[in-house]
């Protein structure tokens, strides 16, 4: 018993002399007052709306971090800090390519401030200003099409601004972007000569000037889905598990409202075929994944790489020659998250519906072929929810 009384008691002194230790270890250093000596030997790097600054710590052994401070546009005043373990920072935000001054501090463990050591840095033209730039401003159906370069895939914002019922020129339409470059459209408009303007921002609040146009967007009308009927053709795909065409002009982009689905029978690459009731210069195609909750987007047989065809006098066999191809297309998820996981970018996107815009030198056609080439799954059913489309009818 006394041995084991013994040895509990050495036990509970090395705990409370090892946590003890451990606290010393843990407090700050003890604020002497005394301000640490100035940064020194700072070489700039001038970089696209950014810099870096490279430097020399004062010779100090309480020195814990160097602290930039500098003012961008609208007198933003803003703070980069950098630990002692590195000899350099970015500092970023700037909107201009213009001189600005920054202040640098070492700044010890008590968070005594040295003097500050002040330089001059001048970025050069911001990502921002350099995607304005680039812009490309057409007319396209219902409204207009905005081409962009952005090289350095910053994130920013393209904003479309156009005259509200009162004669406000405000944003209509905000695109959010890191991509490369491309291309988006922005619609709801009527035939008419209307004033456009597009600006670009960034992360930090960073305005372009505005680039302005004045254009007539082509005509564009949503298909009539009351008169879009089945077209059956011999080597179509066979259905299955309930799905037919028609659910895929109802209305309706849940699953309660029906949907299209291929049958056991049916192997890749597979397709369906349909008659719009008229005539019609396509502008774009939207359809609608097959969800069950949000399981099944992006995901299973939802199409992924499909094409397009148009006939205005389809073979009875239901041989391709008749046809022609109008588009290809791959459904891209946006987050590119892996299998069963979603952003809410993927899911407002899903809400939004997959849209594929033809070609504005697409040819008119009465027939439609829906081909699917791959699925999410890489298995062989196809299903989704719904079709809707929008073009020019032709007399």
């Amino acid at each position: 018993m006394k041995k084991f009384i013994y040895h509990l008691i050495v036990a509970i002194l090395i705990t409370v002399f090892s946590v003890g230790c451990t606290t010393d270890l843990l407090k700050p250093t003890e604020n002497d007052g005394t301000p640490p000596g100035s940064i020194s030997d700072v070489q700039i790097e001038n970089l696209s709306g950014s810099v870096i600054l490279r430097y020399t710590l004062p010779d100090d052994p309480d020195v814990f971090y160097a602290k930039a401070v500098y003012t961008t546009e609208r007198n933003v005043v803003r703070e980069a800090k950098a630990s002692y373990y590195t000899n350099e920072m970015t500092l970023t935000g700037f909107g201009k390519n213009k001189p600005y001054e920054v202040q640098l501090y070492a700044v010890d463990r008590g968070e005594n401030v040295s003097k500050p050591i002040t330089v001059t840095v001048n970025p050069e033209k911001a990502p921002y200003q350099n995607v304005s730039e680039s812009l490309n401003i057409g007319p396209d159906f219902g409204g207009i099409f905005v081409d962009f370069e952005n090289p350095t895939e910053d994130n920013l914002a393209i904003v479309v601004l156009a005259n509200d019922s009162l004669g406000n020129f405000i944003p209509y339409n905000t695109y959010y972007t890191q991509k490369i470059e491309g291309r988006f459209s922005t619609r709801g408009f009527e035939s008419v000569e209307t004033n456009f303007g597009v600006y670009i921002r960034d992360r930090w609040g960073n305005i372009s000037d505005t680039t302005t146009v004045r254009l007539t967007p082509y005509f564009e009308t949503e298909i009539d889905k009351n008169q879009i009927t089945p077209l059956t053709l011999p080597n179509d795909a066979i259905l299955g598990y309930g799905g037919n065409i028609p659910a895929l002009f109802n209305d309706d982009i849940t699953e309660g409202g029906g949907f299209y689905s291929s049958g056991d029978q049916a192997r890749m690459p597979q397709w369906f075929s349909f008659d719009l009731g008229e005539k019609v210069k396509l502008s774009r195609l939207t359809w609608w994944m097959r969800s069950d909750g949000t399981r099944w987007l992006y995901s299973l047989h939802n199409p992924r790489n499909i094409e397009i065809w148009g006939s205005n006098d389809p073979a009875p066999d239901g041989s391709w020659e008749s046809w022609d191809l109008i588009i290809e297309y791959e459904q891209i998820k946006p987050s590119g998250l892996p299998n069963g996981q979603l952003s809410n970018d993927d899911l407002a996107a899903a809400e939004a519906g997959e849209t594929i815009v033809f070609p504005l030198d697409t040819k008119g056609y009465r027939y439609i072929r829906f081909k699917t080439l791959r699925n999410w799954s890489n298995g062989t059913y196809v299903n989704f929810n719904e079709i809707s489309l929008w073009g020019q009818p032709i007399d």
